[in-house]
């Protein structure tokens, strides 16, 4: 058995260690509304690695980060899924459809800075975000269900650090991110520390091999991507944001943490500042024509 320090550095969290079992073992009964209904022998990776990232108990109280941080943009953290239609609730649709495919917990986590949270809801459903795939044959298609778009509550089990610029909020969690640091070049600095888990990028790996080859399916089929109309044109982008993840356990302490950590860095580590990786985007004029 193996333990986690949670965010606020005083609860730790036991996590059992299952018997061997048979793969494709039952684990849920039939009808069971959960993703994960049969167990597999693969490692699904986790947000932020095996272990939370470290940062003292005072890191936010400090006299050194006090005197160096200063408040700049509002910005919210969201976990959303997407699926189940109740006209035909026995066809895997949407996010929902991908994770009992692939008997995972997905779910896709992002920043905004919309005041009006639920503005951002309507342009995902619009986009239809993520819906584009491989189909079995091996073309490229677009699932059903991705215009049904919801928040997820973020339930962690511990509590952000004292004075943390992250806080917990119903559905969100609003991060006052420090002066000079865009709401973009968070948001890229939370893939870099969360990509491991990412789900594209999982599928690219020997063990997304292994897994789907024991499911009788090909990697290719859970790839997510999303076209962007542009007037008469379109974009077709990859849908990096979606992740293994669980908002309701200590998945959200490490999604905390990671905030935490990258707030704490920029503000304390002056060089952090000069290696941006955000990037411009494609459909704001910086390319000659739309790919």
């Amino acid at each position: 058995m193996t333990t986690d320090i949670i965010t606020d550095g005083t609860t730790p969290i036991a996590f059992p260690v299952l018997p061997k079992l048979k793969p494709g073992t039952q684990l849920l009964p039939d009808g069971s509304a959960g993703a994960v209904t049969h167990w597999w022998s693969v490692r699904w990776p986790r947000i932020g690695g095996e272990a939370l990232l470290p940062l003292p108990l005072d890191a936010f109280t400090s006299d050194a980060f006090k005197r160096t941080y200063a408040p700049g943009t509002l910005a919210y953290i969201y976990c959303a899924g997407c699926g189940e239609d109740h006209r035909q609730p026995t066809v895997k649709t949407g996010l929902l459809g991908v994770a009992r495919r692939l008997f995972a917990a997905i779910h896709k986590v992002s920043v905004t800075t919309q005041v009006k949270l639920t503005d951002r809801l309507r342009e995902l459903n619009k986009d239809h975000y993520g819906c584009v795939t491989v189909s079995a044959d091996g073309y490229p298609c677009s699932d059903r269900g991705f215009d049904n778009w919801m928040f997820q509550h973020i339930l962690p089990v511990g509590a952000p650090l004292e004075g943390s610029p992250v806080k917990v909020a119903n559905k969100c969690l609003p991060v006052r991110l420090p002066r000079g640091l865009s709401k973009d070049e968070f948001e890229e600095r939370l893939h870099m520390y969360m990509e491991d888990a990412s789900l594209n990028a999982w599928l690219k790996t020997p063990e997304a091999q292994a897994h789907c080859k024991q499911i009788d399916r090909t990697p290719e089929e859970f790839t997510r991507g999303t076209a962007y109309g542009f007037g008469d044109s379109a974009r077709w982008s990859e849908a990096k944001e979606f992740y293994f993840m669980r908002p309701k356990s200590d998945d959200a302490d490490r999604l905390i943490r990671i905030a935490e950590v990258i707030i704490h860095d920029w503000v304390m580590n002056p060089a952090s500042r000069d290696k941006l990786i955000s990037y411009k985007s494609l459909g704001q004029g910086y390319v000659r024509e739309l790919p």
